[in-house]
């Protein structure tokens, strides 16, 4: 059986920690090359991996035969690489946000569509077994009707300066983080949502914002985001009341009630000894950003263009950043307006 022929363009650390190893390691796929502007890098990633380095996707793509394009680089590059990708029939994964505006996005998903080819957006929550698990119990209507959801996503400031970089980012933290979550919340309700309330703030002299709101309703469910880029160690919170019950997770733990009768799970696990005054749950060595890698190389590997979270996925979850922004009144295309009463900094 042939493995498929993967180019991973971009050399950062998410490509070389993760996206190299990952389809390194599959069993229907292999690296053959990579693409890295910075000569440096270049360099350092083809002498350190033995894999041939190209300057741009371009000669990356030229070079090989590729069945499959990973891509690694800030988002404002994602669609000339993603349409040159698919424009040579390649499967694509993409690290998201898809695209920095929705209309890229729907240009991405329409050429992807037109093609024929597999494509998966790098959202991570879904991969993690708490949420797996989670949502199974929200698919088998454990807590009854939902009632609220409240998402807190806060994590350390990123050290790639491209991130508060606005042309290369296309936003701040709501532009890096919220996706992720709502990736999920697209699976739990499926419906698009409707943006009630959004803010952005300045919690350092930025860019772009540190710290976003945003409220949304899912079919009369509200649903409140919020997220920052702090000094933590990273906090990412999903919590769910139901008419029967709750549920609050993170990577790490999902705890909650239902019909009265509490429940707990660590990885995913249940505990393997009840001590009385503590439970005991089994070791976990899960790693989700290789488990969504493998999905995607599984569907690609199988012709399969229904994977966990398509381009179609990230032109739904773009559509809610950009109205954000646009109510937010923060304009990551040009310059953030102050015009309709205080500036963003300011916004609570």
């Amino acid at each position: 059986m042939t493995a498929l022929a993967v180019g991973v363009v971009g050399a950062g650390w998410m490509a070389t920690d993760y996206h190299v190893p990952a389809f390194s390691d599959h069993p229907r796929t292999t690296v053959v090359g990579f693409a890295e502007r910075d000569d440096d890098r270049r360099d350092a990633v083809a002498a350190e991996t033995g894999l041939p380095g190209y300057a741009d996707a371009s000669a990356l793509v030229r070079a090989h035969d590729l069945d499959v394009v990973s891509i690694c680089t800030p988002p404002s590059t994602h669609e000339p690489i993603f349409l040159e990708a698919v424009d040579h029939g390649c499967h694509v994964l993409c690290e998201k946000p898809l695209a920095t505006t929705v209309a890229s996005a729907r240009r991405m998903a329409d050429a992807a569509a037109e093609a024929g080819v597999v494509t998966q957006v790098g959202y991570l929550h879904r991969y993690y077994e708490n949420y797996r698990r989670a949502l199974r119990l929200l698919d088998e209507h454990l807590l009854g009707d939902i009632v609220e959801v409240t998402v807190a996503h806060h994590s350390t400031p990123p050290t790639q300066r491209w991130y508060y970089d606005p042309t290369l980012s296309g936003g701040g933290v709501a532009r890096d983080l919220l996706p992720h979550s709502l990736d999920v919340l697209f699976e739990v309700f499926g419906g698009d949502p409707t943006v009630t309330d959004a803010s952005v703030r300045h919690l350092r002299d930025r860019a772009v914002e540190d710290a976003a709101r945003v409220s949304l309703d899912f079919d009369g469910v509200p649903v409140t985001l919020s997220t920052t880029w702090t000094q933590t160690e990273g906090v990412s919170r999903f919590m769910v009341v139901g008419t029967e019950g709750w549920l609050e997770l993170d990577a790490e733990r999902l705890e909650g009630d239902v019909y009265g009768r509490p429940f707990a799970f660590e990885g995913g696990r249940l505990p393997i000894v009840d001590l009385g005054i503590a439970d005991l749950f089994p070791a976990s060595d899960e790693d989700a950003h290789t488990a969504r890698i493998h999905d995607f190389a599984d569907r690609a590997a199988a012709d399969d263009p229904d994977t966990a979270a398509p381009a179609s996925r990230g032109v739904a979850v773009a559509e809610v950043i950009d109205t954000a922004y646009e109510m937010a009144g923060a304009d990551w295309n040009g310059d953030e307006s102050d015009t309709d009463g205080p500036s963003a900094e300011g916004r609570q």
